[in-house]
């Protein structure tokens, strides 16, 4: 039997689809998942540093998945 795929089937909905794709024309024709890396890294680092709460679940959480 074959091992279910763990990937993420992105849904954004409108106007977010339209506003990533053009972003990613307009940046060289770059992956749409190359550009929600990035993203992700810039706002998960930004509400890390703002919200120390945050920033302490997060890294229980990570804590938890990685001992598994």
């Amino acid at each position: 039997m074959a091992e279910e795929s763990k990937a993420l089937r992105l849904v954004l909905g409108e106007p977010w689809e339209s506003k990533l794709a053009d972003f990613c024309a307009a940046h060289y024709g770059a992956p749409q998942t190359n550009v929600i890396r990035h993203a992700l890294d810039a706002f998960i680092g930004q509400r890390l540093k703002a919200e120390p709460e945050v920033k302490k679940r997060y890294e229980d959480a990570r804590r938890k998945r990685l001992s598994r």
